[in-house]
């Protein structure tokens, strides 16, 4: 009984937390991050796509994140770049980025990264979004996000569909809807 009211009470706990986490995605925009821009249907031209964060919770800077990118073979990263001095300690698709000035998230989110990308001509795909290697959260399976106000504090991501990881958009696809966005379901999946 004693370990089923304490597993009760840390879900609660991590049900508060969760509420307010912070959203991250991939967009094909860099100024409008709504599901039509999760799909994209490349040609023989590089193309861009850009890590967003979306403005959730009491999130106002962001000295660094860190996500796995699941990328396509069929899909070649170019390069990827950032604003505010931000300097990547992975590679092109393991992102142990920080800033050397904190990025203010404004009211349509924040661009954390952009990723020139070549390829993928009429291949169905999808691109996903997990941990990184090595992660600073090992017990979360997503991306994460330091406050730019105190680096020390990091929190946990979503994704835009809700999920703690999996596909944030296509190519050559119907790109990504919102599924659930935190709800007993995503804190239960924590614990699975």
């Amino acid at each position: 009984m004693k370990k089923l009211l304490a597993l009760a009470l840390v879900a609660l706990m991590a049900g508060g937390a969760l509420a307010d986490a912070p959203e991250l995605g991939l967009f094909f925009s860099n100024t409008e991050f709504v599901a039509a821009n999760t799909n994209f249907n490349p040609g023989a031209v590089p193309f861009n796509a850009y890590i967003v964060l979306l403005p959730l919770g009491n999130v106002e800077t962001v000295g660094g994140y860190e996500v796995g990118i699941g990328m396509p073979a069929s899909v070649f990263v170019l390069s990827v770049s950032g604003p505010n001095g931000w300097t990547n300690f992975g590679n092109n698709v393991n992102h142990l980025a920080g800033y050397q000035q904190p990025l203010p998230v404004g009211e349509m989110g924040a661009v954390l990264c952009t990723m020139q990308l070549f390829g993928g001509a009429g291949t169905p795909a999808v691109v996903e979004f997990y941990n990184a290697n090595p992660p600073s959260i090992p017990s979360h399976p997503g991306p994460v996000i330091a406050d730019g106000a105190n680096p020390d504090i990091l929190l946990s991501c979503f994704l835009v569909t809700g999920q703690i990881n999996g596909v944030v958009a296509t190519f050559n696809g119907a790109g990504v809807v919102a599924t659930e966005n935190h709800t007993w379901t995503g804190v239960k999946n924590l614990f699975d």
